[in-house]
This record gives structure tokens, sequence and C-alpha cells, in this order.
């Protein structure tokens, strides 16, 4: 589905860039393409971890089937507290480290709102007291800050 995401994307971006050849078209074109291959790198990032947090139950010698199989399910059925143990425990290891993660995730998120809220109320406030510096000049602006009411300049 990736391989097919990518196709969709880069394949009509690739038609509509290059026969314009402008600064633009190249310019879109250069980041709808890094922004493809890094999540392709972002891809193979997340399998690898997932495979890290959620590894394969199976043992590789495994027996697959007849009497090597039976004597494996008995031996399994002597030892079944045991592998509830285990598994209790790498389960509360792997919730664990998925709940930190998700706790970060949500820390960071607000951390981002929290500054880019901030930022827009200082401009928002800064823009509205002292005025745009896009429409009034020094001048103008110190105007309003300091009026002259008694007309002394």
């Amino acid at each position: 589905m990736t391989l097919f995401g990518l196709i969709v994307i880069i394949f009509p971006l690739a038609l509509w860039a290059v026969p314009q050849h402008g600064l633009l078209a190249n310019t879109v074109f250069y980041i709808v393409l890094s922004v493809g291959c890094g999540s392709i790198i972002a891809l193979i990032g997340l399998g690898y971890l997932k495979s890290l947090l959620f590894p394969d139950r199976s043992a590789p010698g495994a027996p697959v089937g007849g009497k090597a199989r039976l004597q494996a399910y008995l031996t399994w059925a002597q030892s079944q507290e045991d592998a509830r143990r285990v598994e209790k425990q790498l389960r509360s290891i792997k919730g664990g480290a998925l709940h930190n993660f998700g706790y970060m995730v949500r820390i960071a998120s607000l951390l981002g709102t929290v500054f880019i809220l901030l930022n827009l109320a200082t401009w928002a406030f800064m823009d509205s007291y002292y005025g745009s510096t896009e429409i009034l000049s020094a001048e103008a602006r110190w105007q309003l800050l300091h009026p002259d009411h008694w007309g002394w300049k």
C-alpha cells in the first residue's frame, strides 16, 4: 500500500512539475519527493520499533507436527502457570513502554500547542497595541502611544 501511495502521489506531481520548469514547480516537486522518502524511512523505523515492542511469540525451533508437537503440548500443559506469569510480565513491560510513549507524545503536543498559542497571542497583542508595521510608520505609532493633548510639539 505504501508503494501504491507513493505512485499515486509522486507520479502526478512529476507530470505536473517537470514540464513547467519554474522555481516554484521544482521546489514543490523536491519538497514532496523529500517527504515521500522521509515517510519510507519513518515506515521502516516504525516497523523496527514494532518488532521491538511486540516480538514474535513462536520460538524458532518450535515443532511443526506429529509426536513432537504432542510432546510439546504436554510439556506446555505442565508449565502453563510459568508461561502465564512470564507473559503477564512481558505484557506489563510492553504496556508500560507504550503508556510512557503516549504520555511523551501528549506532553510534546501540549507544549507545542502552548508555544504556538503564546506566540500567536503575543503577536496579536503587539499588533493591536503598537499597530501594524505594515500599515503605520514609526512616527505614527509613536503618536498613538504618546498622544500630544496640549499641542506642544
